[in-house]
This record gives C-alpha cells, structure tokens and sequence, in this order.
C-alpha cells in the first residue's frame, strides 16, 4: 500500500485546526446540552464517536467536520 504524504504551511495547518477541532465544552453548546457529562453519555451510548485525541481529565477534542451537528445540517 502506497502512502501519500501532503505538506502544507504551517499557516494552513494552524487555520485548519481551529477550524476543525472542537472541545468537549464547544460541542456541548452545538449540541444544546446542559452538561459535558451529557456530551459523555452520548459517546458511551454510541451516538457520537470517540474524540480524535484524548488526555484523561485534561482534554478531548473532536473532528468537527467528522461529526453530524445541526447546524452544518442546515448550512449544506
């Protein structure tokens, strides 16, 4: 299997991050909930997936444009 690597500018990269990546807190206010153990309760019950990157009692972050929110919904 041939693998492809893509180099882009450290700028790209930065803008891309803070566009994808959303934390734990930014996720519970796309998804309206009142808490983050609610956002918790959703990927132990498997209607949304695992972060991307996770440190136990520190922080995890998603893929924004991975998941299926509302409004993006809406935008299309």
């Amino acid at each position: 299997m041939e693998v492809t690597t893509t180099t882009i500018s450290v700028q790209k990269f930065r803008t891309e991050a803070e566009r994808r990546l959303i934390d734990t807190f930014e996720l519970m206010l796309e998804l309206g909930l009142r808490s983050r153990a609610a956002v918790w309760r959703r990927v132990e019950n498997g209607t949304l997936p695992e972060p991307i990157i996770r440190r136990e009692n520190a922080i995890a972050l998603w893929d924004r444009d991975a998941l299926d929110l509302p409004d993006r919904k809406e935008q299309s």
